[in-house]
């Protein structure tokens, strides 16, 4: 009698083609024989013996006996930034991450303190032309309940931003620490890579404490550092 075997995914068995990642997923198949061998830790069936069930049409492969078909990835970027979140660096480089395939993006604003707002980010300068809200709203906080509304509205403005390009996004604010604030996402969420934008090397707390690297090290996943001009 023919043996059904159904080897549901393969993890991780990535193929780069141009700028999309995609992934051969085993389909369902009917085999005759029952000899099985191992490869890479899934056990698979021998290319002898009749195939019947092979997928056809867009998308469908075969090799080695075995059906395949070619899955894109949506690539996930946990984005992490405050005062940063306007910043055209930041924006530019989520255009490229768009650009480039699908993808999806978790923002997480650390709840800076009030104390810790660098004073010309906050508002001693427009960061580009015509911005003049940033300095009517965005002056450096007196409070830390104000520091909270402030990145609050960054946020919603980032979000809708996002999600008017058809990207889907979500975000939260998390704690005054960015390492505490992304370890409470990545309990509950699984990325690819982090995003870290950060003020000018010369003002940025995160950078002089070493942020990005202490984030690859913890969480194990790869990080880029987007260093704004404000």
């Amino acid at each position: 009698m023919p043996t059904r075997i159904v080897l549901s995914y393969l993890t991780r068995l990535a193929v780069l083609r141009g700028t999309k990642s995609t992934v051969f997923c085993l389909e369902q198949t009917r085999w005759q024989g029952d000899s099985l061998a191992t490869a890479g830790g899934v056990r698979l069936l021998p290319a002898r013996g009749r195939h019947e069930a092979a997928p056809s049409g867009p998308g469908a492969l075969s090799g080695g006996g075995i059906a395949l078909r070619r899955v894109v990835v949506m690539r996930r970027y946990l984005v992490v930034a405050n005062q940063t979140l306007q910043a055209a660096e930041l924006r530019d480089e989520l255009g490229t991450k768009i650009d480039a395939g699908s993808c999806s993006f978790f923002v997480i604003v650390p709840d800076t303190k009030a104390a810790d707002y660098d004073a010309v980010a906050a508002g001693g300068v427009l960061p580009q032309p015509g911005m003049w809200w940033w300095a009517t709203h965005y002056t450096r906080p007196a409070t830390d309940e104000e520091a909270t509304a402030q990145a609050r509205q960054r946020l919603r403005l980032m979000l809708a931003g996002l999600a008017g390009l058809g990207v889907p996004v979500a975000g939260d604010l998390g704690s005054s620490s960015p390492l505490e604030a992304m370890e409470k996402v990545l309990a509950d969420h699984q990325f690819d890579e982090i995003i870290v934008a950060a003020l000018p090397r010369r003002v940025s707390r995160w950078l002089h404490s070493g942020l990005p690297h202490q984030a690859e090290r913890r969480f194990g996943l790869p990080v880029t550092t987007i260093i704004t001009s404000y």
